[in-house]
């Protein structure tokens, strides 16, 4: 086992108590996981930080002057971290340190992929849950951490990390920019600990819209007009047919894109040989 990542969020002080324990909680076991070789704060000036993770031997903290905006993050991994492997994530996400083989997504974000993963819910007694909201079509609305090596181009890219949409809009650009999302949340776990709000895949507009006012930000930027694409549980999908059969998905739709798919892949070629 290698501390193999370098892991890139934004700390911010909450104005709930229980929302601040929360985050702490997460950069604390960040912090202690021994895939992470260093955890680097991209943080608003005003903030405060623990001295807790200020004197911790693996903390980084850079100044920035907003929310923390996945531009902002990838110039950043391209100027400190040339070569390594980066995980952007959400403040309330820490790492899987006991089943997830980190130096296996080493591995594979060398090709041109970056894992884009969706979360598992932690809560505050060390059990764990999925969001059956999310669940219903595997998790390919939702994702928290971005798993990538640097350097990464990814253009249209700045936008908030955090806010409703951003995670299918950072797809569509990564995908765009010539890498391949890939969702992998079995294999490669990681934690989202928001209980104290009960936030879940019901009430999520809400708790978005009250999240951005309390930073001072009143409108989204809806990233995801310009551009989405779902990025599902990789291992969850695995028949087509059935995927299609859950969305409620018609049987002339299904007709139209199997013949997309053969389309795609069989090539008529009718010239003298």
């Amino acid at each position: 086992m290698g501390a193999c990542l370098h892991v890139i969020q934004q700390y911010i002080n909450a104005q709930q108590p229980a929302r601040a324990a929360e985050y702490d909680e997460c950069v604390r076991r960040n912090l202690a996981n021994p895939y992470v070789a260093a955890l680097h704060n991209l943080c608003e000036p005003q903030v405060v930080v623990p001295e807790e993770f200020r004197h911790h031997p693996k903390y980084r903290e850079h100044r920035v002057s907003k929310w923390l905006t996945y531009q902002a993050a990838f110039e950043y991994a391209n100027h400190e971290l040339v070569g390594e492997v980066v995980c952007v994530c959400n403040l309330d996400i820490f790492l899987d340190a006991a089943d997830s083989d980190w130096t296996e997504a080493a591995r594979i974000v060398q090709e041109p992929i970056v894992l884009c993963l969706s979360r598992i819910e932690y809560n505050g007694d060390g059990s764990t849950f999925k969001d059956p909201g999310f669940e219903r079509i595997a998790f390919a609305n939702t994702q928290d951490a971005w798993v990538f090596r640097s350097p990464i181009e990814v253009p249209e890219s700045d936008f908030e990390l955090g806010t409703l949409g951003c995670d299918n809009a950072i797809a569509h650009r990564i995908k765009k920019a010539g890498r391949q999302p890939v969702n992998a949340p079995n294999r490669f776990k990681i934690f989202h600990y928001d209980r104290c709000r009960g936030k879940d895949s019901g009430n999520q507009l809400h708790v978005h819209a009250h999240d951005r006012h309390g930073r001072g930000y009143s409108v989204s930027t809806y990233p995801e007009k310009q551009g989405c694409y779902l990025v599902p549980d990789f291992d969850a999908i695995r028949s087509v047919d059935a995927l299609l059969s859950s969305l409620g998905v018609s049987d002339m739709h299904k007709y139209e894109i199997i013949c997309d798919i053969v389309s795609r892949y069989v090539k008529i070629d009718n010239s003298p040989r």
